[in-house]
């Protein structure tokens, strides 16, 4: 495996020296994570993204894989792209290493069952047929309830819980948040920019606009994920303004598309 750097840019000005990177992984036959593992501790990743369909051909080797990852602890949140049709099996191995996000290309039929999968274990999907056209519903969404049972079901994985902190923000249900966010930090979710960012989300729903400003600032550090950036600048847009009495609604993490 080779690993490539891919950053993306904050869009304000005055951040813009900090970048967010990521790993882009390209496939060459060899399942050896050394250098993956390499590249992770020496550039400080918590992303990666695996671009060759070919590499998850081969179900059995690439839950052997995962396993691997999980014995290093590599903890980062990654993509694939797939071309067959995935089994429960595969998901799931995927899921609990970190995988968040599939990007699958499969004609109608075999799209049926790898959505089901999908749906089973959470991912953000992105599902198109065999030439690249979309279907009907390109993206799938979870209600709450799905949420919950997925993060029942992946007790142990910071990302199941911090879906599920996002899912009762978006719904409404704000005092149920920090439950599973606080899981998602314990268990040492990667990107801990996005629980601060949601914190601040949260702060500022509730009408704490200088708490969510000290948040924001504090996820600024390192170089984090462009949202916090955006965020930084429209809280003080919204203030230098005066405020109103509305509050200002600060943006969620979107879609993981810093790392697909």
């Amino acid at each position: 495996m080779r690993v490539e750097l891919r950053t993306i840019m904050p869009e304000w000005g005055e951040e813009r020296d900090t970048p967010f990177a990521h790993g882009v992984v390209r496939f060459d036959r060899s399942w050896n994570l050394d250098e993956v593992e390499r590249v992770v501790a020496e550039r400080g990743l918590r992303a990666l993204a695996f671009e060759d369909p070919a590499m998850f051909t081969d179900h059995g080797r690439v839950v052997d894989m995962c396993l691997d990852m999980r014995v290093r602890d590599l903890n980062v949140l990654w993509s694939a792209r797939l071309d067959t049709v995935p089994t429960d099996g595969l998901f799931k191995a995927m899921r609990l290493a970190g995988c968040q996000r599939v990007d699958m290309r499969l004609d109608p039929d075999e799209a049926v069952e790898g959505l089901f999968w999908a749906r089973r274990f959470g991912f953000d999907v992105r599902i198109r047929n065999l030439d690249g056209t979309s279907y009907a519903a390109e993206r799938i969404s979870y209600t709450v309830a799905e949420r919950e049972d997925i993060a029942q079901r992946l007790a142990g994985l910071h990302s199941a819980q911090f879906d599920l902190a996002v899912a009762y923000f978006r719904a409404g249900r704000l005092s149920d948040v920090m439950l599973p966010l606080g899981k998602a930090m314990t268990l040492r979710f990667p990107l801990n920019e996005l629980c601060l960012n949601l914190l601040a989300c949260l702060s500022a729903a509730k009408h704490y606009p200088d708490q969510a400003a000290g948040l924001l600032d504090q996820a600024g550090y390192g170089c984090p994920h462009p949202v916090v950036f955006r965020n930084r600048e429209m809280l003080r847009a919204w203030l230098a303004g005066g405020g109103d009495v509305k509050g200002v609604r600060l943006c969620l993490e979107p879609e993981h598309s810093a790392f697909s």
